[in-house]
């Protein structure tokens, strides 16, 4: 799974900044199409073209959950923000819960979040791009509950999404229900359908960077049966998996 052609990614450790999971950056040296697969967090993004005089078009994303396709030209360039999978309420506010698999676009995404009008030129780089937006989100506001969701991430990621909600629950000091609740008013998907989404990433690489068989594959990243992976693929992926892109990329973050 190659990482894409131009693509930067500058990682932020929680120790740096509890809010902001990354900045990144991608410049197409082509033309053609990319499969994005869901990570399941919110993004700000600049799209400009370096070889164009036309302003940069402002998208703000919710968590997604299912793969897209992204059309490029030669020069296209995006600059991004991605934020920490329980921060997502920071940029959405009380749209958070709507925000699944949304995208704005322009003037919609200003609405948003104001301060992407002081990035309407072209030629921005990564560095105008942080400096402006990186104030919004540099105060560490956190609920009571945060601590709480914190440590449900950490055990989903750890058990690469095949612990049981009820369990996770258990482990973080609340009822499943109330975690579920938790995490849609902070990321927008429940605990469950974040969990899903790690396993796959987990199944994807078993199976791309471990060459594992898909029976095998379906078995170690906790479904019940090949059927049941195969289902998750198509869900997230749009595939099967015995027959992924030969182009595939897919997030460094799972």
């Amino acid at each position: 799974m190659p990482i894409p052609l131009g693509y930067t990614e500058n990682l932020i450790t929680p120790k740096s900044d509890r809010n902001v999971e990354a900045y990144w950056t991608h410049v197409a040296k082509g033309s053609g199409d990319s499969l994005i697969l869901p990570d399941g967090r919110c993004d700000i993004i600049l799209r400009f073209n370096e070889h164009h005089s036309k302003p940069p078009t402002p998208i703000v994303t919710g968590p997604s959950t299912i793969p897209y396709t992204v059309s490029f030209s030669t020069g296209d360039t995006w600059l991004g923000m991605r934020l920490r999978p329980t921060r997502g309420a920071l940029l959405w506010k009380k749209r958070i819960l709507m925000s699944e698999n949304s995208v704005l676009r322009e003037q919609d995404a200003i609405k948003l979040v104001p301060e992407l009008f002081q990035l309407n030129r072209v030629g921005l780089n990564y560095s105008d791009f942080k400096r402006v937006l990186e104030p919004i989100f540099s105060v560490n506001v956190v609920s009571t509950n945060q601590p709480m969701l914190d440590a449900a991430v950490d055990l989903i990621h750890l058990g690469g999404g095949r612990m049981n909600i009820d369990d996770l629950a258990t482990h973080v000091g609340c009822s499943a229900r109330h975690l579920n609740r938790l995490f849609r008013q902070s990321n927008g998907l429940s605990a469950k359908a974040y969990s899903q989404l790690v396993r796959f990433h987990r199944g994807l690489r078993l199976i791309v960077q471990e060459r594992h068989a898909i029976s095998h594959a379906s078995i170690e990243a906790g479904y019940t049966d090949q059927a049941h992976l195969t289902r998750s693929f198509r869900r997230f992926g749009g595939f099967t998996p015995s027959n992924l892109p030969s182009d595939l990329s897919i997030p460094t973050l799972f």
